[in-house]
């Protein structure tokens, strides 16, 4: 069915768990996300369902039947109910997985704009205990640099013990029902209805009490009207003081010293929370919000507002040519494992992927990855979209190719499903359909990023050099109107001009066109292998003699047969999409993951699987189903890329539009610059 067989379940899945199974079995039991901490100790607060025993409960939670009663002593005598809730404790066992306990990351990674001072507060630090192991730090920190911090345990609730009915409220030392029931603004009497099973008269220490939550106004805090002080954030399903504290750089004793209620219950979904705008970060957004950048808008409207409501569980589709049935037929007779050669590079994009998926976990994301394997077959994809599961995903990455993109878009249009196309510079599929995004730009854009910057070299004399079979006619057209169009004759008058038509092959290159005095700026538009390779050494041959800046295509950056000392002697700049800095700890932590887990180097398409993943995936976590809302305000450190999605058209998709321009300098480095001219 297209779904990717076990060759590669076998080379990239068995390190990561991905969350739910696609299907379940109606006998068995999902383990709670609820987890409390209580006098030190971890638990799961399951709550019981039909036909469900205590035995089985045991059994999914890897715990004992006798480690359950120990910790609800009313079990054993009273049994279970339905609706019950249980404190399942969290138990570290030698032959089982061990669940890490929730810390506070012991380092950051400085993103732009932060100071010390901001950090040190984001983790509730003073700025002593931040220099304390950061010295350096006192002069001045950088953007990505890691920080260290100081080891401290998070003792809060890591999650809201809150289902559609109830909220879960543990009991604490001194309670009794009438506290309880004044503290949630609630009767006494409704509330120990709601928990016959409990002494009503003997609360204990560290018992759940049921608490309704139709019966809690929380709708009654929210504003009124516009305040200048506080921002108001609408807690959503699944949040947490921790979560929220990170994401508005505030520490969770701030948040409760403005919200009096939390310091004696726990957060309540759909309830406001008061938060001073002069200690978050996080900016208010405009009602409208139209962009201007290299005269193209991005049309973001009133009907298309940032919300702050993000998500806590996203189900995604991953459609790659992993060529599943042409692996199985290479290996039936092979007595080791072989992987066909056009799978490598998707296995490689799959393997990026699932780090970005650990790496997200981590943060509190719960992802359900499932895999289809395209093998690059429309039939294969017409499948695919016909299961059952298909409505069910809230986003699509691929497929990869563009002949099968606008396949899976017909299908996910129905249920208003984001499909992200990861390497294709086919645009078409963005017509009419607003929640596509395409990663790669296309060749038009390309073309104005190039010409917008060549305008703005400093350069003496200008040559392109054109190839004769395919002269880019379109590239120089465009350029000449950018360079000599509404310039006064006395702007110009000083500057060189000229084109050469030139054949691969040919005996020589025209120098007739060169300034031995002047600084020549070198334009082949060309992206054609055979024919760059051949004009690039036969410019190297100049170096020496002029002095030349060389600007081409982006494709170059990945042709092999060229000696890549000729692109430093030429000063040569090419616009790219991705650019790795391997001495970026974000990026040495990843090539140090990749080769733990899959035993090998990590290539570009590894970098591309976990850079548009992570991007996605998270821009849902914070900002949920309608989050190209808040493109405008959402820059997160990535490993090789950076995203600029604009539309074109108010209906249309988004497109990519931030292109790297790098630098083969002549020292023999090769770096990014920031254009002069966006």
């Amino acid at each position: 069915m297209g779904i990717v067989r076990g060759i590669f379940i076998i080379l990239c899945v068995s390190f990561i768990s991905l969350g739910s199974a696609i299907a379940q079995d109606t006998l068995k039991i999902e383990k709670s996300n609820n987890q409390v901490t209580i006098g030190g100790q971890n638990y799961f607060i399951h709550i019981v369902k039909r036909g469900q025993t205590l035995y089985r409960i045991a059994k999914a939670y890897n715990v004992t039947v006798e480690d359950i009663e120990k910790e609800n002593f009313n079990i054993k005598a009273e049994g279970l109910t339905i609706g019950q809730p249980v404190k399942i404790p969290i138990i570290e066992r030698k032959d089982l997985p061990q669940k890490k306990e929730i810390n506070i990351p012991l380092t950051h990674i400085v993103d732009s704009g932060e100071t010390a001072f901001s950090i040190a507060r984001q983790y509730n630090l003073s700025l002593d205990e931040l220099y304390s192991l950061n010295p350096r730090s006192r002069e001045a920190i950088y953007e990505g640099e890691r920080l260290y911090l100081p080891e401290k345990k998070d003792t809060t609730s890591v999650q809201i013990l809150q289902d559609e009915e109830f909220l879960y409220h543990i009991v604490k030392s001194g309670e009794t029902f009438f506290s309880i029931s004044q503290n949630y603004g609630f009767k006494e009497r409704q509330l120990k209805k709601y928990n016959k099973d409990i002494d009503h008269e003997n609360l204990t220490p560290e018992q759940v009490i049921k608490i309704p939550t139709s019966a809690i106004d929380v709708k009654a805090k929210a504003p009124g009207k516009k305040d200048d002080k506080y921002f108001y954030y609408n807690v959503k399903q699944g949040d947490n003081l921790f979560s929220i504290s990170q994401h508005y750089q505030i520490s969770e004793t701030l948040i409760k010293s403005h919200n009096p209620d939390l310091k004696q219950r726990e957060l309540l979904a759909g309830e406001y929370l008061k938060l001073p705008y002069s200690l978050i970060t996080i900016e208010e957004t405009p009602d409208t919000i139209p962009v201007q950048q290299n005269t193209k808008k991005v049309f973001i409207t009133d009907t298309c507002q940032c919300s702050e409501i993000g998500q806590t569980t996203i189900n995604v589709a991953l459609m790659l040519p992993l060529y599943g049935y042409t692996n199985d037929t290479v290996n039936e007779r092979s007595s080791r494992l072989q992987i066909y050669n056009r799978s490598q590079i998707f296995i490689d994009y799959y393997e990026g992927t699932l780090l970005a998926v650990n790496e997200l976990s981590k943060k509190g994301l719960n992802i359900e990855l499932h895999l289809f394997d395209t093998e690059n077959d429309t039939n294969t994809v017409h499948e695919i979209v016909n299961q059952d599961i298909f409505p069910y995903f809230d986003l699509i990455i691929g497929p990869v190719y563009s002949k099968n993109i606008p396949i899976i878009v017909e299908r996910a249009r129905l249920f208003n499903i984001p499909v992200i196309s990861p390497l294709s510079t086919e645009t078409s599929f963005l017509k009419d359909y607003r929640l596509g995004f395409q990663v790669s730009p296309p060749e038009e854009i390309l073309l104005e990023q190039s010409i917008a910057q060549i305008s703005q070299f400093n350069a003496d004399n200008y040559v392109i050099i054109k190839n004769g079979n395919n002269p880019q006619g379109e590239f120089i057209n465009l350029f000449k109107k950018s360079f000599f169009e509404g310039k006064h004759v006395d702007e110009i008058d000083h500057l060189g001009y000229a084109e050469v038509n030139y054949f691969a092959g040919d005996d020589e290159l025209r120098l007739d066109s060169f300034n031995d005095s002047a600084h020549n700026l070198v334009i082949i538009p060309s992206p054609d292998k055979a024919f760059v390779s051949d004009v690039v050494s036969r410019l190297n041959t100049l170096h020496e003699k002029y002095t030349i800046t060389l600007f081409g295509h982006p494709r170059w950056v990945n042709y092999d047969n060229i000696d890549i000392r000729f692109f430093h002697n030429l000063n040569t700049h090419v616009y790219s999409l991705n650019y790795i800095d391997y001495d970026l700890p974000a990026v040495k932590n990843f090539v140090y993951d990749f080769r733990k887990f899959f035993s090998k180097e990590p290539d570009k398409y590894a970098f591309y699987g976990y850079d548009i993943t992570y991007y996605f995936l998270h821009a849902m976590q914070l900002f949920g189903e309608n989050f190209y809302c808040c493109f405008d305000r959402f820059y997160p450190q990535l490993l090789q890329m950076s995203f600029n999605y604009q539309q074109q058209c108010p209906e249309e998709g988004f497109i990519n539009q931030k292109m790297q321009l790098l630098n083969y300098q002549r020292n023999y480095l090769l770096r990014p610059l920031k254009p002069t001219k966006e």
